[in-house]
């Protein structure tokens, strides 16, 4: 499912002392099946910005096309209830919203809410288990009594059971430790692949931005600054620097190579092992 956002303006408090712009005219476009990973520093309109695409917030200017829906400023939206079915959103800490007494009841409320049949969305549950890297025992226990990270993967089977097309992602891996991100990271990547989702990821870790999208979009004020492939993007480590954001390690060491060899080293190396071949190959081809 293509996204596609045109000019996008958002006011917090419109017609108030404490009014806000914290959207100026944001503009691009998510192809369907693509991975986007969106950066920004904190406060730089982000998590505002994704909460329009599906309909959460409603856009004072501009307007939003995602597959055949259609959100206009200062129009009345129609079918949003279809497009919150097509587009699932997990929040920062999505485990705060659970509520029911067991995980299945948890995983297949939004699915009844929706009018899938009791039978068929026992079934998701039961299916999605393994997915997201729980056993099939879990469905009969109390989420909580589980610990954070499975507390987490059962919230997001509960957005999974809604099957999606499009997968919005606040910093999913919020608050957890580095092998539990990375095992969260891969989830998502592998149900984006399997799946053929259209992922949105809003992220302030920059080597997952690396390693994952398509296309990177950069924000800052409200506005987007630059957008495009990993490589394209992460060859402009002064302007990332001067508006706040960390680079990937790999290309801030590769950017000290530069210095030392004074030559133009790749941009495109955002794991150590790509780093450590590269080098291998780099000082056999100096002999």
């Amino acid at each position: 499912m293509e996204i596609k956002v045109e000019q996008l303006g958002h006011t917090y408090m419109q017609g108030t002392p404490f009014v806000r712009e914290v959207l100026k005219q944001v503009s691009f476009q998510v192809p369907a099946g693509s991975y986007t990973a969106i950066i920004g520093h904190t406060g730089s309109g982000k998590s505002t910005l994704i909460q329009h695409l599906n309909g959460l917030l409603r856009p004072t200017q501009g307007r939003i096309t995602i597959g055949n829906t259609e959100i206009i400023a200062n129009q009345k939206a129609k079918d949003l209830k279809n497009l919150r079915k097509n587009v699932g959103l997990v929040f920062q800490y999505p485990e705060h919203q659970l509520f029911e007494e067991t995980v299945e009841k948890d995983i297949i409320f939004g699915p009844l809410n929706f009018g899938v049949p009791e039978r068929v969305a026992k079934q998701r549950a039961k299916m999605l288990m393994p997915l997201v890297g729980l056993s099939e025992e879990f469905l009969k226990r109390s989420p909580f009594e589980l610990s954070g990270g499975q507390k987490r993967r059962v919230a997001i089977a509960g957005v999974l059971a809604l099957e999606p097309k499009v997968l919005v992602l606040d910093e999913p891996t919020a608050g957890l430790d580095p092998k539990g991100r990375r095992e969260i990271m891969d989830m998502f990547y592998r149900l984006h692949q399997e799946n053929q989702l259209t992922t949105v990821l809003v992220t302030h870790h920059m080597e997952d931005a690396a390693l994952y999208a398509d296309q990177i979009i950069v924000m800052n004020q409200g506005e987007i600054v630059i957008k495009g492939r990993p490589e394209e993007v992460f060859s402009n480590l002064n302007h990332l620097q001067e508006i706040g954001l960390d680079v990937p390690e790999t290309l801030a060491f590769m950017s000290k190579l530069e210095k030392v060899f004074q030559q133009p080293m790749p941009r495109d190396l955002f794991t150590v092992d790509q780093v450590a071949q590269f080098i291998k190959q780099y000082m056999l081809e100096k002999r």
